[in-house]
């Protein structure tokens, strides 16, 4: 169960896949999900495709540290202090520069890497993410801006599990059928492995504190970018992936129409391509 102790004195939970001598790739997950929302066999066909997979989990979720007590639901800390968490990952494995790509919340993470610490990041992958949260990028229901004040009813295993398959049916990609039976696993794997609803709102409300205004400062980012996007996005509309690609100047922008807000199997193959094919753009500009 490897972890680090970050300089702010974050214990963060972390797990590798892959050759260490291969390129390492970060893959860092959206909000209240755990590392392994990342699905073990596509961690796998990215360890395949030649990456050192590093999969963190975020502070307030997984076995990573606990910001607060049950009852305690403000967050201490803001989206640049969960990037500062990246590079200090990367510093107690002696990384570098990685590869680094982040899903939903995950990707606001990713762009503070590439932001402030610009010489700790290859390439970017951004997935089901947006530059800004301004109303233009948001689909649905994202609350009214206010830190939340409470947990969510505390839940028993079974009803977690319900709760899980539907919140993942709400998101799921509409061109591709649903699996309730692995989201059913899934979710008992989350619910095993750590339950605690009060870790969730902390993350939230770190997450409104930002920095949520990102276009201005994205411009200077010049590392190869990968940005993936589904038509079909029920939380982030497709319209930010296309200002990824007014913002960055060496964005590539994929987008699909049979896609949500999720990782579908059906393109997978596809997305570790795209993956591979950024990394070596990189490489080819660092031998320039």
């Amino acid at each position: 169960m490897p972890t680090l102790i970050t300089p702010a004195g974050i214990e963060v939970h972390y797990e590798t896949d892959g050759d260490p001598a291969g390129r390492p790739l970060v893959l860092v997950h959206g909000g209240g999900a755990q590392l392994i929302g990342w699905h073990d066999a596509f961690v796998a066909m990215l360890a395949d495709a030649g990456f050192y997979v590093v999969r963190p989990d975020n502070r307030d979720v997984g076995l990573s540290q606990q910001t607060g007590g049950p009852d305690e639901f403000a967050a201490t800390y803001d989206l640049s202090d969960m990037a500062d968490d990246v590079v200090a990952l990367l510093d107690h494995l002696g990384i570098g520069r990685a590869h680094l790509a982040g899903m939903s919340m995950g990707g606001y993470i990713a762009q503070l890497v590439a932001i402030e610490h610009p010489g700790r990041v290859a390439s970017l992958g951004l997935m089901s993410t947006s530059p800004s949260s301004e109303p233009e990028f948001l689909v649905g229901t994202h609350g009214d801006g206010r830190p939340v004040s409470r947990a969510p009813e505390r839940l028993d295993r079974a009803a977690y599990i319900e709760m899980f398959v539907g919140g993942q049916r709400n998101y799921q990609s509409p061109g591709f059928p649903f699996d309730a039976e692995e989201s059913a696993a899934l979710g008992a794997r989350y619910y095993d492995r750590v339950y605690r609803p009060d870790g969730l709102v902390r993350q939230w409300n770190a997450m409104l504190r930002g920095p949520l205004e990102r276009r201005d400062d994205l411009r200077e980012v010049t590392v190869p970018t990968l940005v993936i996007h589904g038509r079909g996005d029920q939380s982030l509309h497709w319209r930010a992936a296309l200002a990824f690609a007014e913002i960055m100047p060496r964005a590539e922008v994929h987008l699909y129409e049979e896609m949500g807000h999720d990782i579908p199997r059906e393109l997978w193959p596809d997305f570790v391509r795209a993956f591979a094919r950024t990394a070596a753009r990189a490489e080819r500009s660092d031998h320039a």
